[in-house]
């Protein structure tokens, strides 16, 4: 029989090295709590190292005002979360805001863009400025779109980040706050005992009276026995890069952006799969959308490409739960890590150790889907 370590007890065990799980983790660290963070192999799905890096608020929050609040003071806060991974562990995440565009291509794209930057509108948020502008407007901000572009939704808030800083930044800020992270270890089991729960995980064990899971696609077997329905289920997104580049992009753009090294990211594909293999019809998809965009990246060779599953739920809106049937288990997932990232280290944080839930979780909770 192997033989089991015991890691000993903890305030919080976070279940997920994620951008949801380590930010949490931090922010639960940072105010004095013992967190064990529990993180999979590097086999396993990683929406953390696949995605966009937007941090992006203009198109969340049609359908609900809570998500579109969340988002928003979430945003607001990312400057301060950039700072404070800088002080941490000395990680820049390259993070630029100031103006977000999402690009459209024919008029039924505008139209269907306008209907639903109206809803975000007609919430009326304080300093939001999100509206539709067309191609002549446009064209003074980015004169090299090309000639089917017929407009576009625009942002001041919107911006984008270097989404593997973040990740490492996160993961070692929370490190340097005073988490412990341990990877390559699978939870297999929480189990409710009369002080609480015990983790079992690759030969290894540690007890809690919390427990936080924030383990993307592998949520729903874990949260399962705790009374929560099934939560998330994969989409698949391509995204291809450049070679480095003079600047051609003078803002975010939701397809589009490039990076500090002056690469150029081309993103996404929205495929409904489980697999997260690159094809070559996504590669052409993205590759054909993108010289429609903006011709001039026809000039650029494409240097690699890559897919990863982004982890959602049935209405795209967050869950941030505690179990109804056993106390102290809470469930966090979203497809949005990046951009609520300073969100997950704060007002989440805060909830799960001091019992400060935030009034937008109202609309978060994961029996919405019983």
């Amino acid at each position: 029989m192997r033989d089991v370590k015991n890691l000993g007890d903890w305030d919080i065990i976070v279940v997920g090295g994620g951008l949801v799980g380590t930010a949490a983790g931090l922010g639960m660290a940072r105010d004095g709590a013992r967190v064990l963070i529990l993180d999979a192999s590097d086999t396993s799905f990683r929406a953390s190292r696949g995605n966009f890096g937007l941090v992006w608020a203009q198109s969340k929050g049609a359908g609900n005002r809570d998500y579109a609040t969340w988002t928003r003071s979430a945003v607001r806060a990312w400057p301060e979360l950039e700072e404070e991974l800088k002080e941490l562990c000395c990680v820049d995440t390259h993070y630029e805001n100031g103006l977000g565009l999402h690009l459209c291509l024919s008029e039924a794209e505008f139209d269907k863009r306008a209907e639903m930057i109206g809803r975000v509108a007609a919430h009326e948020l304080p300093g939001d400025d999100v509206r539709m502008i067309r191609r002549d407007e446009l064209t003074e901000i980015m004169p090299g779109v090309g000639p089917e572009v017929c407009g576009a939704s625009i942002s001041s808030i919107d911006g984008a980040c270097h989404s593997l800083s973040l990740y490492q930044g996160l993961s070692l800020g929370a490190q340097a706050a005073g988490a412990t992270l341990l990877s390559n270890v699978a939870v297999s089991s929480i189990e409710s005992t009369d002080n609480g729960y015990t983790v079992t995980a690759e030969g290894l064990t540690a007890q809690a009276p919390k427990v936080l899971i924030a383990a993307g696609l592998a949520t729903n077997d874990l949260a399962r026995p705790f009374g929560f329905p099934d939560l998330v289920r994969p989409q698949k997104g391509q995204i291809l890069v450049t070679e480095r580049s003079a600047p051609i992009l003078p803002a975010v753009t939701s397809g589009l952006r490039q990076t500090a090294e002056g690469t150029i990211l081309i993103g996404d594909t929205k495929e409904e799969t489980g697999e997260d293999n690159s094809t070559g019809e996504g590669i052409r998809e993205l590759a054909s959308r993108a010289v429609r965009l903006l011709p001039a990246i026809g000039n650029l060779r494409v240097v690699r490409s890559w897919a990863a599953l982004r982890v959602l739920t049935p209405d795209g809106n967050p869950v941030y739960d505690e179990s109804p049937t056993h106390p102290g288990v809470f469930v966090a997932t979203t497809h949005s890590g990046v951009t609520l990232a300073p969100a997950h280290r704060g007002p989440l944080a805060q909830w799960i150790i001091n019992g400060q839930r935030p009034p937008e979780f109202a609309s978060f909770t994961a029996q919405r889907f019983a």
